[in-house]
């Protein structure tokens, strides 16, 4: 039962090892029956994979179907098999798609929280009918929505603060891209590990999987994902200090952008508003604050309806170059305007950066408007007035 849980939640040992935690040999020892957990960490994995008290049934010697307790074998190979899924028609496949295409849509309207639950469980699902016997054309659908919700699954989990979650879900997408045979949807995914590499001032693995992602991306692929790969190559090498280098790849990203006419079904939008964030914040790496804020500026006005995360990455990028450009008053407004974004979302990444930035703040000396932020943060607390 642990090995078939752990299958489906793309779980390996030593990644459930470190959410339990505990030795990675006694994962494989209960994995591979050659010990009984206690019933203190039976409870515990049963958390994790969502066994719905299965693995502490069977820690005390005992299998549990409806209310009837029995010790026989024949309940547990009985359940089991009613795991086994079944073939799907083509129908259930389109719909299954229409889930993971809303999911993308919800990702606006949101908390990351709050889409967390859906997305695993369209994840649990999606991997759940991999197991079975389907026919190949339908599998490599299902397999592409697989590796699709599992890197949103990832990022959100990136969103809320869990590195651990985040590396073990991408982990999975990996995994599953050869069976999906999507190379693009695979160098989307990639590149979105950058992003995150990038975010925890992780320069050399963003380069890796940045320059992995253009590397990944085939001929067929739309200029709108090269335009956003570019954009993403352009982050990580101004964060590396390669300077020439990060400034072609931001042309190669506007050149794109401008002969775009449509991109891949599973990307979400990608506009001169987005592009702005990743060009702006290039800018401001690389020493050109003013143009950085120019371009952040720019982005704000073109953010559509309903993108409030996309305006609030913009604002703390337009708060940082403010700094630089010593425009206090326009720095602190920004950065309040992205914290209540972040904070409404829920959003610990985007908090974390507000909070870097308001580092930023007292470390120039700015202690009075680092002093507004630490009130404002307070003013968000539960049970504040």
């Amino acid at each position: 039962m642990l090995r078939s849980l752990m299958g489906e939640r793309g779980l390996r040992a030593a990644d459930l090892a470190r959410l339990v935690p505990c030795d990675k040999a006694y994962i494989s020892r209960l994995v591979n029956g050659r010990q009984r957990p206690s019933r203190q960490i039976a409870r515990r994995l049963d958390e994790l994979v969502g066994a719905d008290g299965g693995l502490v049934a069977a820690a005390v010697g005992r299998v549990v179907v409806g209310d009837v307790a029995d010790s026989a074998g024949d309940w547990g190979r009985l359940a089991a098999a009613t795991r086994q899924s079944s073939p799907v028609s083509a129908g259930v496949v389109e719909e299954l798609e229409q889930i993971t295409a809303r999911q993308r849509v919800l990702y606006h309207d949101l908390s990351s929280a709050e889409l967390l639950g859906p997305a695993e469980a369209h994840l649990r699902l999606l991997a759940a009918l991999l197991r079975g016997a389907q026919p190949d054309h339908l599998r490599h659908r299902i397999a592409s929505a697989a590796v699709e919700t599992a890197g949103l699954a990832a990022w959100l989990w990136f969103d809320v603060g869990d590195r651990g979650k985040t590396a073990v879900l991408y982990g999975m997408a990996g995994d599953l891209l050869e069976e999906a045979g999507n190379p693009a949807l695979g160098a989307y995914v990639t590149g979105y590990r950058a992003l995150a590499a990038d975010a925890c001032g992780s320069g050399r693995e963003a380069g890796r999987y940045a320059e992995a992602a253009w590397n990944l991306a085939p001929a067929v692929t739309s200029r709108l994902a090269c335009s956003w790969l570019a954009a993403v190559g352009a982050s990580t090498l101004a964060l590396c200090g390669d300077r020439q280098r990060a400034l072609d790849s931001l042309g190669r990203a506007r050149d794109h952008l401008d002969a775009a006419c449509g991109g891949e079904e599973w990307m979400f939008d990608f506009d001169r508003s987005a592009l702005a964030s990743y060009q702006g914040q290039c800018h401001l790496r690389l020493g050109q604050a003013r143009e950085a804020a120019v371009t952040f500026q720019e982005g704000l006005a073109a953010v559509p309806a309903g993108c409030e995360r996309r305006g609030a990455f913009l604002a703390i990028g337009l708060a940082e170059a403010s700094l630089v450009t010593q425009e206090l008053d326009v720095a602190v407004h920004q950065a309040l305007r992205a914290l209540a974004v972040f904070e409404k979302v829920g959003s610990a990444a985007g908090v974390l950066r507000v909070r870097r930035f308001r580092g930023l703040l007292a470390e120039a000396g700015h202690r009075r408007e680092a002093a507004v932020l630490d009130e404002h943060v307070r003013g968000y607390l539960p049970g504040a007035p």
